[in-house]
């Protein structure tokens, strides 16, 4: 019954305020999300999915799917992107799906060597709660539990919305750097009157180290903020014999994680399990995300052993 009560509290406060975005650990099988910059990073063609189910053990848990398409158009030396998310709170409790459409437009310097990539997101979004799942604390009898109908105000149903954000990747030789601000407009995404979805910042570095032709280190650093959350990450992965891929990280909030996965010339797919540890008491959370990835390049890149954020 406790459980039950604080799940929906959470979920109440969730719907009434504004609600963090959801961030992936392995951001080198959600590129676009990370930043719109990188739609057409690959040359040619690309999709990529991802499954991410945070907190598991919790009746309250997150489960986000994202799914993008680019491709790189020559004649006009751009990409374009068309990207959805469905963010799941609370088992279907409160569900938000969002559609995008990006355009990224590609400029080289000092003979390809250096590139510089501005891009503009599009976004329309539809947030929709499950009224059947919400409870309130006038609804509880001390002896019997959820017996009474609530007199407290009742969140709306829906709320649909357009969004704005931009981003910005450099990129020289196997260093990349980039930049993203979301929300733009400021959207407003209450179900209980008003409430702002404010900007976040995202920004961004990697390196990719070659040592062989088929060995590749990368490394790589992000920082996020929204209103008062912040976050930041860092990351090392391996490629090995050209195929075989290990990582790990460390994420603010005392959480950790590690992936393996495998590539081959036309697709990716990694796993990814992440750990945080309470910090008034010793118990752990999980987060598990499964990734998957089409790419389909020029036929002379096909086979070469490609930095990261080509892939």
């Amino acid at each position: 019954m406790v459980k039950q009560i604080l799940t929906a509290t959470l979920l109440f406060f969730a719907a009434s305020s504004f609600a963090q975005d959801p961030l992936f650990t392995n951001t080198s099988q959600s590129l676009v999300y990370l930043n719109p910059s990188f739609a057409g990073s690959n040359g040619f063609l690309r999709a990529q999915y991802t499954y991410r189910n945070q907190w598991p053990e919790l009746s309250g848990n997150y489960v986000t799917h994202y799914g993008a398409a680019d491709a790189y158009i020559k004649p006009i030396k751009a990409g374009i992107s068309f990207m959805h998310t469905y963010d799941d709170q609370g088992r279907g409790t409160l569900k938000t799906r969002a559609f995008s459409l990006i355009y990224a437009q590609h400029l080289s310097f000092m003979d390809n060597k250096l590139k510089i990539t501005p891009s503009v997101k599009f976004t329309y979004f539809t947030k929709r709660l499950d009224k059947t799942k919400v409870s309130f604390g006038d609804q509880i009898d001390p002896r019997r539990g959820f017996v009474w109908n609530t007199q407290e105000a009742v969140p709306s149903q829906s709320r649909r919305n357009f969004d704005i954000g931009s981003g910005l990747l450099v990129n020289y030789n196997h260093f990349y750097f980039g930049t993203s601000v979301f929300h733009i407009n400021q959207p407003d995404e209450g179900l209980l009157g008003s409430s702002i979805l404010p900007f976040r910042l995202s920004v961004h570095s990697s390196y990719n180290l070659h040592l062989s032709e088929k060995t590749l280190i990368h490394f790589f650093a992000r920082y996020e903020q929204q209103q008062k959350f912040y976050m930041y990450q860092f990351n090392v992965n391996a490629l090995l014999f050209k195929h075989l891929i290990v990582g790990a990280g460390y994420l603010y909030a005392k959480t950790a994680n590690t992936n393996i996965g495998f590539r081959h010339n036309y697709f990716t797919a990694q796993i990814n399990y992440g750990f945080t540890r309470a910090i008034v008491s010793s118990s752990t959370a999980s987060t598990w995300e499964f990734m998957l990835s089409i790419n389909i390049r020029n036929k002379e890149n096909r086979k070469a052993l490609t930095d990261f954020e080509k892939w």
